[in-house]
C-alpha cells in the first residue's frame, strides 16, 4: 500500500499555508502585469548574451561593454524620446548636431540621473564632431536605437565602427512605450492617425487588425489596445527651448 506524501506542515496550520501560498502566487501575477506594463518586452533580454571572445590581440572595447553601452544609453534615450524627437529630427535635416546637443544637455540637467552610460552621455558636447558626421551619414533615420548604437563606443571606437559592430548583434530589448508614437509615425502613418481618432477599444482592435506586420511596436499595441491611447499620447512631442530655464522642458522634467 502507497504511504501518503509528507506533509510539512502540521493539519493545524494547513489551512494558514495554502493561504499563504494563494496569496505569493498572485502576488507573482501581479508583478508580471506590472513588469508587463512598465516594460512591455522580455525583460530576460535586458540582459546581454555572454560573447566568445576570440584568440589574438585584446580589442579597444570589449563587445560585453560594448553592447552594455548601448542598450544604457537607449534606454535613457527612449524614456526622454518626446523632448528629443523635435531639436533631433532637425539635427538630421541640417547636419548640423547643435540642436542635439542642447537637446541632451537640458534633458541631463533637470532629469534623474542615469547611471553606467558611455563617455557620450557624460560629456556629450566633447563630441560633437563624431555626432555630426552620424547626422551626415543618413544613419539615424529618427531611430534613437541607430544614435546609441553609434555613440556607445565612443571614445575607444569611431561612431562608424561602434555602429557597425552593434549592427552585428541585433536588438532583443522591447521599446519603450515612449517611443512608441514616433514609431508609428514613421512606420505606419495611415494606422496612427486612424487610431487618433478612435473613440473606443473595439474600434483600436479593428485599426491594429488591418494590416500584418511582425513589427515589435505595433504587435505591442495589438496586444494591449486598451493601453493604446495612454501610451500615444505619452509620446506626443514636447516643444523646448534647452536655454530657458522656464522652457517646458524644464516645467515638465521639474515636476516628474
Amino acid at each position: 500500500m502507497r504511504e501518503r506524501p509528507h506533509n510539512p506542515v502540521g493539519c493545524k496550520d494547513a489551512k494558514f499555508y495554502d493561504d499563504l501560498v494563494n496569496r505569493v502566487a498572485r502576488l507573482e501575477i501581479r508583478l508580471e502585469k506590472l513588469a508587463a506594463e512598465v516594460y512591455p518586452g522580455n525583460l530576460d533580454e535586458l540582459f546581454v548574451e555572454p560573447i566568445r571572445r576570440r584568440k589574438g590581440r585584446k580589442p579597444k572595447l570589449e563587445t560585453e561593454e560594448l553592447l552594455r553601452r548601448r542598450m544604457n544609453l537607449a534606454a535613457w534615450l527612449e524614456q526622454n524620446w518626446p523632448h528629443f524627437i523635435i531639436p533631433f529630427n532637425k539635427s538630421d535635416k541640417s547636419g548640423d548636431p547643435s540642436e542635439a546637443l542642447d537637446a541632451i544637455v537640458a534633458v541631463k540637467q533637470h532629469a534623474m540621473h542615469a547611471i553606467r552610460q558611455p563617455h557620450f552621455y557624460e560629456s556629450p558636447k566633447a563630441y560633437e564632431k563624431e555626432l555630426r558626421a552620424f547626422f551626415q551619414s543618413g544613419r539615424f533615420h529618427g531611430n534613437p536605437r541607430n544614435l546609441s548604437a553609434a555613440m556607445a563606443g565612443l571614445p575607444e571606437l569611431s561612431w562608424k565602427r561602434s555602429f557597425d559592430r552593434c549592427a552585428s548583434h541585433p536588438y532583443k530589448t522591447g521599446y519603450m512605450t515612449q517611443v512608441y508614437r514616433d514609431h508609428m509615425r514613421r512606420k505606419f502613418t495611415d494606422r496612427l492617425r486612424e487610431l487618433e481618432q478612435a473613440k473606443t477599444v473595439a474600434e483600436i482592435r479593428t485599426i491594429l487588425k488591418r494590416s500584418r506586420t511582425n513589427d515589435a511596436v505595433y504587435l505591442a499595441l495589438k496586444a494591449q489596445p486598451e493601453n493604446v491611447k495612454e501610451w500615444l499620447d505619452a509620446g506626443r512631442p514636447i516643444a523646448m527651448s534647452p536655454r530657458s530655464k522656464d522652457s517646458p522642458l524644464a516645467r515638465k522634467l521639474h515636476k516628474s
